[in-house]
């Protein structure tokens, strides 16, 4: 087993032990951690406060407890040492039909034009929701983030109020009806996504004041939040 992949599985074990302690207190979705981003002061406008960063393997980790309870758990724990966390949640947990999508662009009364690259399977997200997702952004063909390339996906809560980090009108419109698996770009008029502040991203890029952004969303989590209300 590769040293990247063990350290993983660690890191995994770690935080599911330490997100079941006894101790109570609000809870971040589990793997999630948050990075400050630069931007206007306004708590209502979109892009204000925190990227959230999280791990796929400790999130499934998570969802599998609540779903199958402690032994159960533990049981997921142990199949680690042989296979990929991650990939052991989505096939036991969800029928992924994964299907290329038509190509065709939509563009719905608010403004906003999408394109499915690929239909995901299972729910689409509700409010409360925690959404982990891949995510690109672009102004004007130019690139400015790319979560893969970072090798850290962000996560958000569907729905929640006031908008942080990278949320904004034109992604929750442009992911609601998008599945788990799924691959959607996004391209939303200034008004649906930074305004006049515009937003600065995670690896110090900005999207400028006024820009039309260009995003696309590959949705890798889809579960409960699982933190206090």
């Amino acid at each position: 087993v590769g040293a990247g992949l063990a350290s993983r599985r660690s890191a995994a074990v770690r935080r599911w032990c330490s997100g079941n302690s006894a101790g109570g207190g609000k809870m971040k979705p589990e793997g999630a951690e948050a990075e400050e981003v630069g931007t206007s002061s306004r708590k209502q406008s979109p892009g204000v406060g925190t990227v959230n960063f999280y791990d796929p393997v400790a999130t499934a980790s998570r969802f599998i407890t609540r779903r199958v309870g402690f032994k159960g758990a533990l049981g997921f724990i142990a199949l680690l040492a042989g296979v990929e966390g991650y990939e052991i949640g989505k096939a036991a947990l969800e029928d992924l039909t994964k299907k290329e999508a038509s190509g065709e662009p939509v563009s719905t009364a608010s403004g906003l034009t999408y394109t499915d690259i690929r239909v995901g399977g299972g729910k689409a997200p509700a409010k409360g929701d925690f959404v982990g997702v891949q995510i690109t952004v672009s102004v004007d063909g130019k690139p400015l983030l790319d979560t893969k390339k970072r090798g850290r996906p962000i996560a958000f809560v569907f729905g929640k109020r006031p908008f942080q980090g990278l949320q904004c009108e034109g992604l929750e419109e442009g992911v609601v009806s998008m599945k788990r698996g799924g691959v959607r770009k996004l391209i939303i008029p200034p008004e649906l996504a930074f305004g006049e502040q515009g937003v600065s991203l995670p690896g110090g890029e900005r999207v400028p004041s006024g820009a039309t952004v260009e995003m696309v969303v590959e949705i890798q989590e889809i579960s409960p939040a699982y933190y206090g209300q």
